[in-house]
């Protein structure tokens, strides 16, 4: 059996290593300058104006990093009397739940939508929706597939910054396409020409093994694909008031069948000797993998010699693809910030376009507002494979109100494995999910009090 794969979490704190490490280290707080001394027989100096600190908490990744620096040294200049400090954070899910329990947590923190339902649900940040022009604006601005992981009962905790998921469609390798004589479409229409492409793509060595994958699903974030194909079927996949799982359907079984079944064995475009998606595609043995769109300018960093483009995924029988986000890096503060105005004055801050589009251009990524859709850099060269996806954004949707989606992760991956060699059936995998998708949402419930 393969290693198992690295979360996101995982990667994106690893990445920091890969070349940049040297300028991962917090900016030193800045201390106010001591006024000088009086002149003799002039009298006391003026006192020092004073200046309010804060914390932002962030994950600790070169891009947001460098991000997040940049929009700090912006709003610190532009108000003397406030000074923010960026510190980033390992395992930052982990390392937030603990220093907000603690209380030593930054004024501001940086939180991925899918991980704030825990923090939500138990009192640790601050409701954001009347700085946020109140409940109408905030609908008409915000995309909700975004925007309805920071919502909790009538209230908005949370700004997006960026709008990044895996579900949407597939990293290419263009080096092998180029090789194949071939070159990626912009956006497949149906699955069978997915799947003809891939068996053209396939490569396998002298014993009959693949060598080279045409498509892998094997990605550890892939849930995202089964609910949105159950989706695109008119099926469910979630009881929202109860958190009850439903896989075990005609929708779910096809899905799995079609989506993660096949591709090993019916379609033999892919093996489970081979490494999974992330690491295939890093590895040069994938054609096309399934994975969030923001590996491209991952990879930009941490694999500079690979050469990848981006391909919208069909819907299931033709239908329009329907993308269930899993939201997107945001900011929130913290509920016992000593500093409360001065910790929402940076979050109107960021409420801006001129802004937001900073963070979005060093993220490389898919705007969270509606006025940002027609933005002229999407129509830049550096930003052109992200097209195919920003045509569809604002129609994504939420996974719904299961607390921490990455939870739902560390369950579909390892009974994923177990289908790809073969050590289960679709009906059991299926049957497994149902059991231990729901049994997560209803302890999360349990644990936090979150109620829907």
């Amino acid at each position: 059996m393969n290693k198992r794969q690295p979360t996101r979490r995982q990667v994106l704190q690893w990445s920091a290593g890969l070349g940049t490490a040297t300028a991962l280290s917090a900016l030193a707080a800045c201390a106010p300058s001591s006024a000088p001394p009086a002149a003799s027989g002039e009298g006391e100096a003026a006192p020092a104006a004073a200046v309010t600190e804060l914390n932002l908490w962030s994950m600790q990744y070169p891009p947001h990093d460098a991000a997040w620096n940049m929009l700090v040294d912006q709003y610190n200049e532009a108000n003397p009397d406030r000074s923010i400090t960026v510190a980033p954070q390992t395992d930052p899910l982990t390392t937030y739940a603990s220093g907000l329990s603690a209380g030593t947590a930054g004024d501001l923190i940086s939180i991925h939508g899918a991980g704030a339902a825990s923090f939500i649900a138990t009192n640790k940040l601050l409701p954001l929706t009347d700085m946020l022009g109140g409940m109408g604006t905030i609908k008409d601005r915000f995309f909700s597939a975004v925007m309805d992981y920071y919502t909790y009962q009538g209230e908005v905790y949370g700004i997006p910054l960026h709008n990044n998921t895996p579900g949407i469609g597939f990293i290419t390798n263009l080096d092998l396409w180029q090789e194949a004589g071939m070159e990626p479409l912009l956006t497949y229409d149906h699955w069978d020409d997915v799947w003809q492409d891939a068996k053209t793509l396939t490569q396998t060595d002298d014993s009959g093994n693949i060598t080279i994958s045409g498509l892998s699903m094997r990605n550890y974030h892939n849930i995202q694909y089964l609910c949105g194909a159950i989706y695109e079927q008119g099926g469910t996949y979630l009881d929202e008031e109860s958190g009850e799982w439903h896989i075990s359907t005609p929708e779910g079984i096809r899905a799995l069948t079609e989506l993660f079944y096949n591709p090993i064995f019916v379609h033999e475009v892919d093996s489970p000797d081979l490494p999974a998606v992330f690491n295939g595609l890093a590895e040069g043995r994938m054609a096309m993998g399934g994975i969030w769109i923001d590996y491209i300018p991952y990879a930009a960093t941490a694999f500079p010699e690979g050469n990848f483009g981006f391909t919208m995924r069909p819907g299931m029988d033709g239908a329009d693809a329907i993308v269930v986000g899993e939201g997107g890096w945001g900011l929130n503060v913290n509920a016992d910030t000593e500093q409360p105005e001065e910790a929402l004055d940076f979050i109107d801050y960021l409420n801006d376009d001129d802004i937001m589009i900073q963070w979005l251009q060093s993220q490389h990524s898919l705007p969270c507002v509606f006025s940002l859709l027609d933005h002229e850099w999407y129509s830049s060269d550096e930003a052109k494979f992200l097209q195919p996806a920003l045509a569809t954004v604002q129609d994504w949707v939420w996974i719904g109100p299961v607390g921490s989606k990455y939870a739902m992760d560390d369950i579909f991956f390892p009974t994923l494995e177990e289908l790809s060699l073969g050590a289960i059936s679709v009906e059991d995998m299926a049957s497994r999910l149902d059991q231990d998708l729901t049994a997560k949402v209803r302890s999360f419930r349990e644990d936090t009090g979150y109620q829907w």
